[in-house]
């Protein structure tokens, strides 16, 4: 045990690859399919667009990247998101090593991130701009920490912009993280003397170069761009503004303290004897920070009135806590509780990959398909069959889940969805038409009013890995009158 610990605490690099490395592989094991925001992903970068929905664009444009060099694949999606994971992991050890100047510790509070839910298992599972939005945090963070107490050079500046830049492209409410570190580094004599000089506007000009074009097209399309945002903000809206506030700020209290478990318990458990609050300018700026971010997310809660908080939406702002609390922590030269918790940590991982890997397999028990157990292999091997030239052929999906995996299997058509605003697309003189509820009347309607002559089918396929749920499909094949 103990070679495995000198490994993960003093060659944590090596073995945050090759931990991502092993994730990629898992997918590819797991599932020929997309789930719902790789769907979107696959659905959005069929065109190049300066802004698509309520998200910035910049995930799409380097999904779009990845899919160049390596197609539409699930490889490309599983690529993409592990690496900005990795880039999460590997830069909260290097701010560990940058304050602490420990391996040990700051591999501790990098590692500390397999014991948050939400990053072992919703960040693998079904997210994409929050993996983002959190590699960006961790990445301006440790930027903004380098320049404030080692080195404020030109680099730095030029660094701390770019990720900047991509923070802010990666979903809005990173300008909290900026706002935040701004604040604390005027309160820090020592930071803002690094920090405030006239190398910041290398760092402005820069964020506002990646930002403006996306910019100028969501002042432009304001509905499409925050409509779903607000529409998730009002969930809740039950009672008066007093009692929404008081709702949503204990939601927002409780939602910290879920999103943190088991991590914290853990912690307090093995090393809360070596607890002790440090009060120097790295821990009191970190804090500092913190209490700032939270001032920020209650005012939110006050003037938007929203009851409910998920724990993803913390995610970015949360994501150091682990390494803050191991900055608190006197030395652990010779601790016992390091084996202990790398192999609670290695339990954890394990257990989620196992889950991962063995959940297909366990549809028939739990009654219940996954997203990942949708047979879209044979439906589309179907749907190949009676259309055969797919080339330039055009696919209505009832919803962007469907859709994005119809662009799966064929990569080569253009394929739309009701639920994506402002498609590009044209009317080929064959298209397929599919659902899995709701029967699209009025883009049916408009074709046959073009002339096109449409069959309908009906597909009743078995779930993967199951004998007894089925999925059914109906789609029509339409082709032109000529």
């Amino acid at each position: 045990m103990n070679v495995v610990v000198n490994f993960m605490t003093q060659r944590f690099p090596f073995f945050i690859v090759a931990y991502f490395a092993i994730q990629i592989i898992i997918r590819l094991l797991t599932s020929s399919i997309v789930v719902l925001d790789e769907s979107e992903q696959i659905m959005l970068s069929q065109y190049f667009s300066l802004g698509y929905n309520e998200q910035p664009p910049l995930y799409t444009w380097l999904q779009m990247g990845v899919f160049k060099v390596f197609g539409i694949s699930v490889f490309g999606l599983a690529l993409l998101k592990n690496i900005l994971l990795c880039l999460t992991y590997l830069y909260i050890y290097k701010l560990g090593l940058l304050l602490l100047n420990d391996k040990p510790k700051a591999s501790l509070g990098a590692l500390s991130l397999m014991l948050i839910p939400q990053l072992v298992w919703d960040a693998q599972v079904d997210q994409t701009h929050t993996v983002l939005l959190t590699t960006a945090t961790t990445l301006t963070l440790y930027y903004f920490f380098k320049i404030a107490i080692e080195n404020a050079s030109v680099s730095n500046f030029v660094l701390f912009g770019i990720f900047s830049g991509v923070g802010l492209m990666a979903k809005y409410n990173f300008i909290l993280v900026l706002i935040a570190l701004g604040i604390m580094a005027l309160l820090i004599k020592e930071f803002r003397i690094q920090f405030y000089n006239k190398r910041l506007i290398i760092s402005m000009g820069i964020a506002l170069v990646f930002v403006l074009p996306h910019f100028i097209w969501f002042i432009s399309h304001l509905d499409i761009a925050t409509h779903r945002t607000i529409e998730r903000m009002n969930v809740g809206h039950t009672g008066s503004a007093l009692s929404n506030f008081f709702k949503g700020s204990l939601d927002l209290v409780v939602s910290c303290i879920v999103f943190l478990t088991p991590f914290w318990m853990i912690f307090v458990i093995l090393f809360r004897k070596k607890f002790a609050f440090s009060f120097n300018t790295h821990a009191k700026a970190l804090l500092g920070y913190s209490i700032i971010i939270f001032i920020f997310l209650f005012v939110m809660v006050a003037m938007s009135g929203t009851t409910h908080i998920k724990e993803r939406w913390l995610q970015p702002y949360l994501v150091f806590v682990p390494l803050f609390l191991f900055l608190h922590v006197s030395s652990l030269e010779g601790d016992k509780n390091i084996q202990k918790y790398i192999s609670l940590i290695l339990i954890a991982s394990v257990s989620v990959a196992s889950v991962v890997l063995i959940r297909p397999f366990t549809i028939d028990m739990r009654g219940k398909p996954t997203r990942a157990a949708y047979p879209f292999v044979q439906l589309t091997q179907k749907i190949q069959e009676k259309v055969q030239d797919t080339d330039k052929l055009l696919i209505y999906a009832e919803d962007k889940y469907l859709g994005g995996n119809m662009k799966l299997f064929f990569p080569n058509a253009t394929v739309i969805t009701p639920s994506l605003p402002n498609q590009p697309y044209v009317l080929n003189s064959r298209l397929v038409v599919i659902w899995e509820n709701d029967k699209p009347l009025t883009f049916i309607q408009m074709v046959q009013d073009k002339d096109y002559n449409c069959s309908q089918e009906v597909e009743k396929i078995p779930f993967q890995h199951s004998t007894k749920l089925f999925y059914t499909a109906h789609y029509m094949i339409c082709e032109k009158v000529k």
